[in-house]
């Protein structure tokens, strides 16, 4: 039902944001002539109907046709964001123009509209497909001499599929290598939620081989892609697939948690009190999604590891997304023995662009506190 309330919301959003930017170049370019203005509504519902078509296409056959459909639309919601931005930044700018009584020429309005949409997105592309190394050093209560000054690596929110695919997947496991931890924590959507050509996906989880291990558990994209169909995808891989379950390794216990898509899910009732969970035991904890973090702090877990909310991903949404997740939307929190890492991802989701911030590794060392 969510599902559905969150697609409507789209389109209604999409067809606006259209409609406003044809009614704002009519008046912006002085578009007069008839045929002018009807010929820009006609490109302007062609990119409004790909923007649903690519979205339909990709997920009922996955070629190079489709995957590329899909990033151009896909590159253009975010373009159009961007212009919104973009006329905001104008009408800033012929505010304050008022105050000195001046006028700025109409042909630089136009080159900062176009020019500023252009460039913010094409830096956004760049920003989602290079991921950066993000260090944390983090105390843990009792930590085990064998995690102890050791260094590890979290992903989350990969999102494989029609946009990051065999390259990028296989530059990503180099970075990883060239960290050096003794273990990798996938904190969910690996995938991206759709059917696609995965055969290529067989080759480079396998060049990584961990002291301690690699362990994923599920986020919501991959449950939309479906769990068996995961399962079967990540078989003979050389990782642990943490499915509500614990394991205790050198003295850590480590705990996977898949997304819950009921409001009221327990932690401790529903999984921690099954799985052999002691809160007296230092504890890392792999849960998608950080809207829960009191239910993890009032459990005694010592390290949680988040992602899901990619930081807002898109100017301005990361403001809204801040309040959203009271604060807990991005980066590393501590409180007494707890401490939570927000990841914003190792790639993107929707749009193939990350305005805000960029997309990341992160690397955390952990010590005994």
């Amino acid at each position: 039902m969510m599902q559905l309330v969150f697609f409507a919301a789209s389109i209604i959003v999409l067809l606006g944001g259209h409609a406003i930017l044809w009614l704002f170049l009519v008046k912006f370019l002085s578009l007069t002539a008839f045929n002018t203005r009807l010929a820009l509504l006609a490109v302007l519902l062609f990119l409004f109907l790909s923007s649903i078509l690519a979205s339909y296409l990709i997920h009922r056959r996955d070629n190079l046709f489709t995957r590329w459909y899909y990033i151009i639309t896909g590159f253009w919601i975010g373009w159009l964001l961007n212009f919104a931005l973009a006329l905001a930044l104008i009408g800033l700018m012929k505010f304050s123009a008022l105050a000195f009584h001046y006028t700025w020429p109409h042909l630089v309005l136009e080159i900062i509209f176009f020019g500023a949409a252009t460039l913010f997105s094409l830096w956004g592309v760049y920003n989602a497909t290079t991921p950066r190394v993000t260090e944390y050093t983090i105390p843990i209560k009792d930590l085990p001499e064998a995690w102890n000054n050791k260094s590890i690596v979290q992903i989350s929110d990969v999102h494989l599929g029609p946009v990051y695919r065999q390259r990028f997947f296989s530059r990503l496991v180099d970075q990883i290598q060239d960290l050096d931890p003794i273990a990798l924590f996938i904190t969910g959507d690996l995938f991206d939620g759709m059917e696609s050509d995965f055969s290529w996906f067989d080759h480079d989880l396998n060049r990584l081989s961990l002291e301690k291990g690699i362990y994923y558990s599920f986020g919501n994209h991959d449950l939309y892609l479906g769990f068996n169909r995961v399962v079967e995808l990540l078989k003979d891989k050389p990782l642990q697939i943490m499915d509500n379950k614990m394991v205790v390794v050198d003295g850590l216990q480590i705990i996977g948690i898949n997304y819950a898509f009921n409001n009221d899910f327990e932690l401790d009732q529903e999984i921690l009190k099954q799985v052999g969970y002691d809160k007296n035991k230092p504890s890392l904890l792999m849960f998608h999604d950080p809207n829960d973090i009191p239910l993890a702090k009032s459990a005694g877990i010592n390290l949680q590891l988040s992602g899901h909310t990619h930081n807002g991903q898109l100017i301005p949404l990361n403001w809204l997304e801040k309040f959203y997740y009271h604060g807990y939307n991005y980066g590393f929190f501590s409180a007494g023995d707890f401490n939570v890492v927000i990841s914003s991802g190792t790639g993107t989701w929707g749009p193939p662009m990350k305005t805000v911030g960029h997309s990341e590794i992160v690397r955390i060392k952990l010590i005994r506190k």
